[in-house]
């Protein structure tokens, strides 16, 4: 029987992937269900340890304290799933399920100083907060809150869409991204949940779309990638909240249909990468403390169709890719000197791979 390699060298890890695995109005998904795999940094190869074909439409993953939470993107009859990852992490273990109300989670993230777990629904535009057991499952029904209002794209803003939530690195707030009302909103973090109000909240520009945000160490930074104009904006987290910089992720001459993706903040806090769904690529920035605040240093070209997730390996070596439309994953090499990356092995087959979980 063949043994995967150890994990152990240098930019190894383990990941978990998530696929679609229904047909939807976005994605033709002919996923599996949730890939558990070890990377190999000094091959830069990928190897298969388990699937699990049960969950349908687990697109988003997130990981901690030996915990994997998915949820299923559905219309109907969402849930959130939890395994225990086991065996030095050879392993997923389902240990238990919640039903999610409302529909279409798009997100998950776990706030391990409050014991709560977030889920963001893009279909009916609520935040949800779970509390978590001292076994990392829900207990009881989450703490709804609901959004109001829209944009002026009639196509993706009629309502709220939320798309991501997110605590702040000290646990004591949580950031959420509301593409449907180009709206970033900051929760305070209580004891039973959260505070229904936010206690801060900042509009992008009309029509943006923010997706996704990334947040400096401190909590003082946040760039927040904006699928529908495909830009980074850099914005201030302390009083008064307001823009730094902005910056497309496209290049000048690009004048094809693109919407941008997923936005990861490199472990040495300056270098940022934001995906496109389009022009295919991955934009490479420096994330500054002082202005201009945000320089394009340029593009990496990923060789796949829709890069929907972007994750870096813990020790920042590697960029990897998942090419949602192309069914593969593959990893780029970091250049240290220039944040830039080139293809490393070859591309590994997958199918509608939607996110990119490294396990901790």
């Amino acid at each position: 029987m063949h043994n995967p390699p150890p994990v152990s060298a240098p930019a190894s890890c383990l990941l978990a992937v998530g696929t679609y695995t229904e047909i939807l109005p976005h994605v033709q998904g002919r996923g599996l269900g949730i890939h558990l795999l070890a990377f190999d940094g000094a091959t830069a190869t990928f190897h298969e340890r388990q699937v699990l074909a049960g969950p349908v439409n687990p697109s988003y993953l997130c990981a901690a304290a030996g915990r994997l939470y998915s949820v299923s993107e559905q219309e109907r009859d969402a849930a959130l799933d939890i395994f225990a990852i086991e065996d030095g992490g050879t392993a997923l273990r389902p240990i238990g399920r919640a039903d999610i109300p409302g529909n279409a989670p798009c997100h998950v993230s776990v706030n391990l100083a409050a014991r709560q777990l977030y889920v963001s629904n893009y279909g009916s535009g609520e935040l949800l907060c779970y509390t978590l057991d001292g076994n990392g499952l829900p207990q009881g029904a989450p703490q709804v809150i609901a959004r109001r209002g829209a944009g002026p794209r009639a196509d993706r803003q009629e309502r709220p869409h939320l798309h991501y939530a997110s605590p702040s690195p000290d646990g004591t707030h949580v950031y959420l991204c509301d593409l449907g009302t180009d709206t970033v909103a900051c929760h305070r973090v209580r004891p039973d949940g959260l505070e229904t109000t936010p206690v801060r909240e900042l509009r992008t520009r009309p029509g943006a779309g923010p997706r996704h945000l990334a947040l400096t160490q401190d909590g003082l930074l946040a760039a927040v990638v904006e699928e529908l104009s495909n830009t980074v904006a850099v914005y201030t987290l302390d009083e008064p909240v307001r823009e730094l910089a902005r910056a497309s992720t496209l290049p000048r001459d690009w004048r094809g249909e693109n919407t941008a993706s997923a936005v990861r903040l490199h472990p040495d806090g300056e270098l940022l990468y934001a995906a496109n769904r389009g022009h295919d690529s991955v934009a490479v920035y420096r994330l500054r403390r002082a202005a201009p605040w945000l320089d394009l240093i340029g593009f990496i070209a990923v060789g796949g169709r829709a890069p929907r997730d972007i994750a870096l390996t813990p020790d920042g070596a590697f960029l990897l890719v998942a090419s949602q439309d192309d069914h593969f994953i593959r990893a780029l090499r970091l250049d240290p000197a220039t944040g830039l990356a080139c293809a490393q092995g070859e591309p590994y087959p997958l199918a509608s791979p939607a996110c990119l979980c490294p396990l901790p």
